[in-house]
């Protein structure tokens, strides 16, 4: 039966990566007893340990803490003699009806990152296998996984199916450590630039849609100016992926970079305005941190691009939030002034002495002062 399962895992984990830690409580059987096809969770654990990825609990040292959880802290059992007269499988069996909490709390003394519980049921000749994975750390099961084959024969393939999908679900909810490890060796020296690329995006293959891996893989580009195609890619990426939720921003706030600051000005340096603005249109809705930076460099975009109206809009909003922008407040007098509305920008460039402290631009607001009133003067006149 192994070697029918003989599958080569090594594609799913490339390199040395850390290896996650997952005990595999046994099995509960609701199936004929005739012995004609194999413990799903023992050839579960030999793949599992055969892909590479997985450090697996040995199932021994697994029976132990499920005995001793069972025994003291359930049953409560304290006559030695009636102790001795309960099987191994009537203690697989009662461990199978704890509560969630107290197999978190096993799970934890065997110092697993994820922890598997299972049942196998048998339909006639259907068997069906549905697993819990749960993230020890986390304390909650992150994914209820189902197989189910018709014959006795397709049991390999189920399980195959299985232990992809165990891997795939516990890299999902250990990304931000398989993010860690990659730049940790990277960082050390033990792989070079161009394998922690490679890591990287396989890992985003692997998971695809994940806004943390795209976010490192942003980081890892944007410290080289040759790379601008790849951080563009990537840009696109989060901005596609992001949800704006607590895990999100706080992966940004994580960041060397803004990489939405960036990506737009990217797009500027390439004189690709109407891009530089989409980004900023995009983002601005959506992600709150830095909204006046965005505010400020939008009506900037939209000023070079001759779209006053929308500059001016984009600029009160900066003023809005914060009164002692200077600069804005004079790009704005100066909009102001261009489309005719000499109060408006009379009125900046006299809000604009309150806020600045520098001599010369005190006197350039003065001087404009002066120049406005005359004219102000003249048409009233």
């Amino acid at each position: 039966m192994l070697f029918m399962l003989s599958i080569s895992f090594q594609s799913i984990i490339s390199g040395n990566e850390r290896k996650i830690k997952i005990v595999i409580f046994p099995f509960q059987y609701n199936c004929d007893s005739n012995g004609l096809f194999p413990e799903i969770d023992d050839v579960i654990r030999s793949e599992l340990i055969r892909s590479g990825y997985s450090d697996v609990m040995e199932q021994e040292r697994t029976y132990e803490f499920i005995q001793e959880a069972v025994l003291s802290n359930i049953i409560k059992i304290e006559n030695a003699d009636v102790k001795n007269m309960l099987t191994k499988a009537n203690i697989v069996d009662l461990f199978a009806n704890v509560n969630s909490k107290v197999l978190i709390r096993v799970a934890e003394k065997t110092n697993a990152d994820f922890a598997l519980k299972g049942t196998v049921n048998q339909f006639g000749d259907i068997l069906r296998a549905n697993i819990e994975v749960v993230h020890v750390k986390a304390k909650k099961t992150v994914s209820v996984l189902v197989g189910e084959c018709e014959s006795r024969e397709k049991i390999p393939e189920m399980t195959e199916q299985l232990v992809q999908q165990i891997i795939h679900v516990c890299k999902g909810a250990n990304v931000q450590k398989e993010i860690d490890y990659i730049q940790c060796n990277y960082q050390q020296g033990n792989i070079t630039y161009e394998e922690a690329t490679e890591r990287l995006k396989n890992l985003s293959v692997e998971i695809p849609g994940s806004f943390l891996i795209h976010s490192a893989l942003f980081s890892h580009y944007s410290k080289y100016p040759e790379m601008k195609d790849s951080l563009i890619e990537e840009g696109k990426e989060l901005i596609k992926y992001f949800a704006a939720d607590e895990e999100d921003i706080r992966c940004l706030s994580f960041l060397e970079v803004d990489p939405f600051y960036e990506l737009a000005n990217i797009y500027h340096n390439m004189g690709m305005l109407d891009d530089a603005i989409n980004v900023y249109n995009r983002v601005i809705p959506i992600y709150p941190m830095n909204q006046i930076k965005y505010y400020k460099h939008l009506g900037e975009l939209y000023k070079l691009k001759g779209k006053d109206e929308l500059a001016i809009s984009a600029f009160n909003l900066v003023l809005s939030r914060n009164q002692a922008d200077n600069e804005t407040r004079l790009n704005l007098a100066s909009l102001y002034e261009a489309n005719g509305n000499l109060a408006g920008a009379l009125e900046q460039y006299q809000y604009s002495l309150k806020f600045t402290k520098n001599i010369n631009e005190k006197s350039r607001s003065k001087e404009k002062i002066k120049q406005l009133q005359l004219l102000i003067d003249v048409h009233r006149k």
